[in-house]
């Protein structure tokens, strides 16, 4: 592999990591306490990532790179050559984290990372691969010394495919799309849910429409039962709308015995890059400043 010099940020579910421009999410599963995602570049896997809740206190990184080790030896095919193995890597930039780097060589190769997250006792795993013979260790440096999996000011990082937001760490994943032009995200926490949506071709979808017309219709489910208002808003001199409502009371669930329940939205055209995006927050709170602490932090371009 070349050198490379444009670098994008990969966010999920709390852990956040460098990885070269060109190197994107392949497949994605699971939820903050257990999952898998797949990286790749045009022709195959880069990277992995793993994780999982440990029940209890999760043992030493030392201890648990002990017994990957013993498991992954236990695969082995038979006539398989035993692999080549360096342990005892740390990252400086990881001090304050249980971790420990160590590299695989055999029937693949890859860098690992295994690390412990403190505040949620989730156990990480990183492996990057490479090529016999191209080992690819400044790139390999580069990526574990920008891993991250605590929060930030008790905040997560979400971060694929360009774009780059953050929320509050309660906040939970329900639905993700990483379709081809079109990013969405679904977060809950409790009986509120925040909405980030990111489309690509902004003149060609408003094109025959204004931006009004558009969050309408693009949102017509979710702004189905309220009552609400559309204004013009800038958004450091992009423009965009502000949505606001309130949901009407024959639309909420069980009536009376059920608070309020508050939509609040923008939305905006980020004409140097030509992509739309929208935030959108239903809450018990009229001015809820989750909205505006989501739509700030995303990076245009």
């Amino acid at each position: 592999m070349k050198d490379v010099s444009q670098w994008d940020r990969i966010g999920w579910h709390g852990i956040t990591f460098d990885v070269p421009a060109d190197w994107c999410p392949g497949r994605v599963e699971g939820d903050f306490a257990n999952g898998y995602m797949r990286v790749e570049d045009e022709l195959r896997v880069r990277l992995e990532v793993k994780w999982e809740t440990a029940r209890g206190a999760p043992p030493e990184a030392s201890r648990l790179v002990d017994n990957y080790l013993r498991q992954a030896r236990k695969k082995l095919r038979r006539q398989e050559p035993e692999p080549r193995i360096d342990r005892g890597r740390y990252v400086p930039a990881l001090a304050d984290v249980d971790h420990e780097a160590f590299t695989w060589r055999g029937s693949f190769n890859a860098h690992s990372l295994l690390l412990v997250a403190p505040s949620s006792n989730r156990i990480v795993h990183i492996r990057v691969f490479f090529d016999a013979g191209d080992e690819q260790r400044a790139l390999t440096r580069r990526i574990f010394s920008s891993v991250r999996a605590e929060p930030v000011d008790g905040r997560d990082e979400w971060a694929a495919f360009g774009l780059r937001f953050k929320v509050e760490s309660t906040w939970r994943l329900d639905q993700s799309a990483l379709r081809t032009g079109c990013l969405q995200f679904l977060f809950r926490n409790g009986a509120d849910e925040l909405e980030v949506v990111r489309l690509s071709l902004a003149e060609m979808v408003l094109r025959k429409r204004g931006l009004e017309d558009w969050f309408a219709e693009f949102f017509a489910k979710q702004l189905r039962g309220f009552a609400f208002e559309t204004q013009p808003w800038d958004r450091q001199g992009e423009e965009g709308i502000r949505c606001s409502g309130l949901l009407r009371r024959r639309a909420r669930p069980l009536g009376l015995l059920r608070g309020r329940r508050y939509l609040d939205a923008v939305a905006w055209h980020c004409r140097q890059n030509d992509k739309l995006h929208a935030v959108r927050l239903v809450s018990g709170s009229a001015d809820d400043p989750r909205l505006a602490a989501c739509a700030e932090s995303i990076r245009c371009h």
